[in-house]
């Protein structure tokens, strides 16, 4: 730890003084870091030190009113909690404190301290109360506000502060009250911060799920980008070096939706990341206010986790709206160049497409062909296809698959289109299905008739007796058995 070591860093960011700030405990932290931790923790405006639960008052300026440390000797003592005395200046460690003077005393000097007739009256307490020492009971104990060296009886709720009975009974005592003695009260107030922060971790949960399902979306996006680049690529390569200026511009087109959708969900996925370092950074102080023995900072915590748990519930975790990209390939043509390169379609759902030979479909006598597998919402997926013969009569079957990971079920709409080389008469067919881990397939046996699709003029063949399907697909449920 940062107290226990020579190295001159702030106790609560773990880095290197940036700004060191010396409180009135003489221990030191950077500006940024004690700013930060007094808006979490002050009340009435005063705080407890970090390190050893003296409580401090805010200077009227601010954080920027405390002392600047810059020397490496007094940053020291303060890093290991000795200071030494203020009085006589030799060096040697200090073994108390006046609360009133606030100075720092060696036993010789505490002596001439005491004899002075405007000291009698002082509050001199050990160092050993305000030093760091994780082993004491002093650390842990919780103290009147007025009077360090006393012990808080009562929490006084219309001031927000503890104190001693003196101070109860001549400050407070028609004001509503908590008896720090009362153990039953003591635990309700902390059962109930247990379950305040028990709240916060679910939010976490709750949070990190819905960022892993933005991920997805994420790479479904990209994915989507890259294989219409890709076809896009393939495209260009087969027309003429006249054409490839226009490949970049539908390039462009396939880019500038990808960086729009994906700045828009990574824009989300940052702000969700955020409240989860927040909520995280709660539910720490939460817990180690939890394991302290003060009261007082249980119940000065409580309203600050309520506030967080309100916040976070407000959140939403609607699943936002985004396009894909596909790019949809025509049949080369140089009298027109950029309406046979293709057009980039923005598309709600993404789009899988595949090329089947019907020769080598003929020659399967009724089984499966497959396409190539496809990433849709971290699940792969391909197209299969089939000659399905029923009485004399035989259709093309077209079925989409799904490659299950572990147990699990989903729920998908999608449709099947059939292109014409024409660019009419395109044969599709809509519907919808719940893959289940004992049949992760689904489609329709009758997309087109045979004769139909074999028949060249019917512009569903190239000249290879290739024909290709598309497929869009929305996954709207994954659930694990």
């Amino acid at each position: 730890m940062a107290e226990s070591s020579d190295k001159l860093i702030c106790s609560i960011c773990l880095n290197d003084f940036k700004q060191p700030k010396l409180i009135d405990c003489q221990h030191t932290f950077c500006f940024t870091c004690l700013e930060d931790y007094i808006k979490r923790v002050s009340t009435c405006n005063r705080f407890p030190c970090p390190l050893c639960r003296q409580f401090v008052k805010v200077p009227e300026g601010g954080v920027g009113e405390f002392p600047a440390s810059t020397d490496r000797g007094e940053m020291l003592i303060c890093i290991n909690g000795i200071p030494p005395c203020d009085v006589c200046k030799t060096g040697v460690k200090s073994k108390f404190r006046c609360q009133d003077c606030r100075k720092h005393l060696c036993s010789s000097c505490k002596d001439t301290h005491d004899s002075f007739k405007g000291c009698r009256n002082h509050v001199v307490v050990n160092i050993d109360s305000v030093t760091v020492n994780p082993s004491s009971d002093q650390r842990s104990k919780d103290r009147c506000t007025n009077h360090q060296g006393r012990e808080a009886r009562c929490y006084c709720k219309d001031c927000s502060i503890a104190v001693c009975s003196d101070c109860f009974v001549t400050n407070h005592s028609s004001h509503k009250f908590i008896d720090l003695k009362d153990e039953g009260i003591v635990n309700q107030f902390r059962e109930e911060l247990e379950s305040l922060k028990g709240g916060l971790g679910d939010r976490i949960c709750e949070f990190k799920k819905y960022c892993e399902s933005i991920e997805i979306v994420i790479t479904d996006i990209n994915n989507s980008a890259k294989t219409s680049c890709e076809t896009v690529d393939k495209q260009v390569e087969q027309t003429c070096c006249e054409i490839k200026d226009l490949g970049k511009e539908l390039k462009g087109q396939i880019e500038k939706s990808r960086a729009e959708e994906t700045e828009k969900l990574l824009q989300i996925l940052g702000e969700m990341k955020t409240a989860i370092g927040d909520l995280k950074t709660s539910v720490k102080c939460s817990a180690n206010v939890l394991t302290d023995k003060s009261v007082v900072q249980v119940i000065n915590r409580i309203p600050r986790v309520q506030e967080d748990k309100e916040e976070s519930c407000l959140r939403k975790l609607d699943m936002p709206d985004v396009k894909y990209t596909y790019f949809e390939k025509g049949v080369i043509d140089k009298t027109i160049l950029l309406k046979q390169l293709g057009a980039v379609e923005i598309l709600e759902t993404p789009t899988l497409t595949s090329s089947f030979n019907l020769t080598e479909l003929e020659r399967q006598n009724g089984n499966y062909v497959y396409g190539n597998d496809y990433s849709i919402n971290g699940q792969a997926w391909y197209l299969g296809v089939n000659k399905l013969r029923k009485d004399n009569n035989s259709t093309l079957g077209v079925y989409l698959f799904w490659r299950m990971v572990n147990n699990t079920k989903c729920t998908v709409h999608f449709e099947f289109t059939l292109f014409n080389t024409t660019g009419a008469n395109k044969v599709h067919s809509n519907t919808s299905s719940a893959y289940s881990q004992q049949w992760p397939a689904w489609g329709v046996g009758m997309l087109i008739d045979w004769n139909m699709l074999a028949d060249k003029q019917n512009g569903f063949l190239d000249q290879n007796n290739n024909f290709r399907i598309k497929a869009t697909v929305k996954v709207t449920k994954v659930e694990f058995c």
